[in-house]
């Protein structure tokens, strides 16, 4: 019998102790069994470390800590180290991002490995390549809030390219599954990178990526989230700026400053792997120009909302 396919698991924990042992026992639930689950802790000063090693015997041997006396520093970093670890390791040919305070449903991992893998019989196993899928907003106490993360951010990832990936992340990590192509390609992760899945969504422009319309994580939204699910609806955005007007239009130049420097580092990468680069180039050259030349073309980089769209096309230089 033919052995099933090994995927590294990559849980990134801080202070998760409320919410970790659901996520945990779906993990155990996963039709797709044969997967290690590598853990990094970022300095939890809670329950989390006592019930990872609660759930230790569970895992039976698929479970790896990583050494504890190692701070990473934010999301970001966290899952970078258990990416340096995974490809370190190198017993696994593809990875998936787990956060801790969601519940996978039991065909996520089997439905997103068989995805990455009919991409790479399509396109050949060194092609970079990463799938992902819909999410169901839940609440704290796994209400469901909408039954598409995508229809609540009135986002469509089944349209999103490689220019659109330059400015507006639509592939949320917990949702992803990559190859190792992908992984080696991503690693090291400069310092300019806004968040990990942003960056492998990027650099999967130079392969192959799937996107599946089915929801296959419940997406939990409590007060604690690094990010999130946000409504948002026009109503709702109206009355963020009319609550915090200053704040949104710094944080929305925050981002596009923080935009333009992980364009700068993708076409870094790009080159020095000998990969094509050139849409890159053109993107940085287009944010350089006046508004009214940017304001000719800006749906070739900006997708989502109205609101959000303008917003950048006026606060991003």
């Amino acid at each position: 019998m033919t052995q099933p396919a090994p995927v590294d698991i990559l849980l990134a924990t801080y202070n998760g102790a409320r919410y970790l042992a659901p996520q945990l026992d779906s993990l155990l639930a996963q039709t797709h069994s044969h997967f290690r689950l590598l853990v990094s802790d970022d300095g939890s000063s809670d329950g989390t470390l006592s019930i990872l090693r609660r759930y230790e015997a569970a895992f039976g041997g698929r479970m790896l800590l990583l050494p504890t006396d190692v701070r990473s520093g934010g999301v970001a970093r966290n899952f970078e180290r258990l990416m340096r670890a995974s490809a370190e390791h190198g017993q696994a040919r593809w990875m998936a991002f787990c956060d801790q305070d969601d519940v996978w449903l039991p065909e996520k991992t089997a439905r997103l490995l068989a995805a990455v893998q009919a991409l790479e019989a399509a396109h050949g196993a060194r092609t970079p390549c990463l799938a992902h899928s819909d999410l169901t907003v839940v609440d704290q106490d796994l209400q469901v809030l909408s039954p598409s993360f995508a229809a609540y951010q009135r986002i469509a990832p089944a349209d999103i390219n490689p220019r659109t990936l330059l400015s507006v992340n639509q592939v949320t990590g917990c949702a992803m599954l990559i190859n190792r192509a992908l992984l080696e390609l991503a690693l090291p992760m400069p310092a300019d990178v806004v968040m990990h899945d942003w960056w492998l969504a990027q650099l999967s422009g130079s392969g192959a990526r799937q996107y599946l319309p089915e929801p296959l994580i419940l997406y939990r939204q409590h007060g604690r989230n690094q990010l999130g699910a946000r409504d948002r609806g026009l109503a709702s955005r109206l009355k963020r700026l009319a609550s915090d007007g200053g704040g949104v239009v710094r944080r929305v130049r925050q981002l596009g400053r923080g935009t333009r420097a992980q364009a700068e580092a993708l076409q870094q990468r790009l080159q020095q792997r000998g990969l094509s680069a050139g849409y890159v180039a053109e993107y940085l050259a287009w944010r350089q120009r006046s508004l009214p030349q940017r304001a000719l073309t800006y749906k070739t980089y900006y997708v989502g909302p109205a609101l959000d769209c303008l917003s950048r096309l006026l606060l991003w230089h």
